[in-house]
């Protein structure tokens, strides 16, 4: 793999440019994707959840977009991890969840307050 580039809404890899909506705060390579985790700060809306974590393959195409571990208002990631090859993402409504890279669906989720 060559070198990952992210800056503001642009992740660059392979001479690929892929542009998003909104900034981009952390980038993670897992089993040939690039899990892309969206700054929840800039979900200007006042209601509603924001989907900001999901993967694209290396070919640049959108793979997933990850569930959230609740329904409410609000919800959204601000924290991504490796440990043990395995991806975990932290929740604004107090969640830590283990993400299935293949399709983004939470297989184990911790309340953590």
């Amino acid at each position: 793999m060559k070198k990952i580039n992210f800056h503001d809404n642009i992740l660059k890899f392979n001479g690929i440019k892929k542009t998003f909506n909104y900034s981009i705060i952390d980038v993670l390579f897992l089993d040939n994707l690039f899990v892309v985790l969206l700054d929840p700060r800039e979900d200007k809306k006042n209601w509603g959840q924001f989907h900001n974590l999901l993967s694209v393959d290396i070919e640049g195409i959108d793979k997933w977009i990850a569930e959230l571990p609740t329904t409410d208002s609000g919800d959204s990631y601000y924290k991504i991890q490796l440990k043990n090859n395995e991806l975990w993402a932290y929740s604004t409504c107090s969640y830590i969840c283990k993400i299935n890279p293949e399709n983004g669906k939470i297989i184990e989720r911790i309340f953590t307050k």
